[in-house]
């Protein structure tokens, strides 16, 4: 509504096409309200995560200064979950070489060519 003063949440029942509605949707701004409705984390555009990374980084050292003894715990990061929660890979990467990548690659998938 605040981009283009339409429903994009009762479009569907209003007539409009889905492909005029799906363009609308991927021209609205990263932090509009509807995606931030959908992902709280796409609220966190690439300004706004430098911001949060300068400023744990500035809190860090203020606290890394500060007395050993009279400093308590290290601040928490504000941020996406990217940066606030630590380990976000589910699987361990794998290095391997182009010729392996490429053995690989072509391996037969699960699923693929079934039917």
């Amino acid at each position: 509504m605040e981009t283009y003063g339409i429903n994009l949440w009762a479009a569907e029942g209003s007539g409009m096409e889905p492909g005029f509605v799906a363009a609308l949707s991927v021209q609205l701004p990263q932090d509009c309200r509807w995606r931030v409705a959908i992902d709280p984390d796409m609220w966190w555009t690439g300004e706004r995560v430098l911001q949060a990374a300068l400023l744990n980084e500035f809190r860090n050292f203020e606290w890394g200064m500060a007395d050993p003894k009279k400093r308590g715990a290290p601040p928490k990061p504000i941020g996406p979950k990217s940066m606030t929660q630590g380990k976000t890979r589910k699987l361990a990467a794998v290095a391997m070489s182009r010729d392996e990548l490429l053995e690989e690659l072509a391996r037969p998938r699960k699923g693929a060519n079934d039917g």
